[in-house]
């Protein structure tokens, strides 16, 4: 009587290995730029409810977004003076953050993500 084979052959499992392992870099490269994303919708969301902010200017406001992108360890967006801006609005300011960010995954080919996300700031 033949046996049946019972189980993976290893080319099976060098291929769900490889699929794996694919999957694990892409999420070493992938998840922090994510967790940044989150920092800094939560820096923008506390930012309303700061005693700071009542009858702040826009110069005011700005420094004190980029001092809380630095408390966060968001050197490079605290430093990007194109990715936040302010703009007048009835009974204060809106804060709009649209930003990219690029990253290698392996060798020449690269993810890019884009963010945008909206916060009203009421200084009155």
């Amino acid at each position: 009587m033949i046996k049946k084979q019972a189980g993976l052959t290893m080319i099976s499992w060098v291929v769900i290995l490889g699929l794996v392992g694919i999957q694990a870099v892409l999420a070493l490269r992938i998840i922090p730029v994510y967790l940044n994303y989150s920092a800094v919708r939560t820096v923008m969301n506390e930012l309303p409810q700061a005693a700071e902010v009542r009858n702040a200017s826009v110069k005011n406001l700005d420094e004190l977004l980029r001092k809380r992108l630095k408390i966060n360890n968001l050197y490079d967006l605290a430093k990007d003076k194109e990715a936040f801006k302010f703009k007048k609005s009835s009974g204060g300011y809106t804060l709009t953050a649209d930003y990219e960010e690029r990253g290698p995954i392996v060798g020449n080919l690269e993810f890019v993500a884009t963010f945008k996300h909206q916060v009203e700031i009421r200084t009155r």
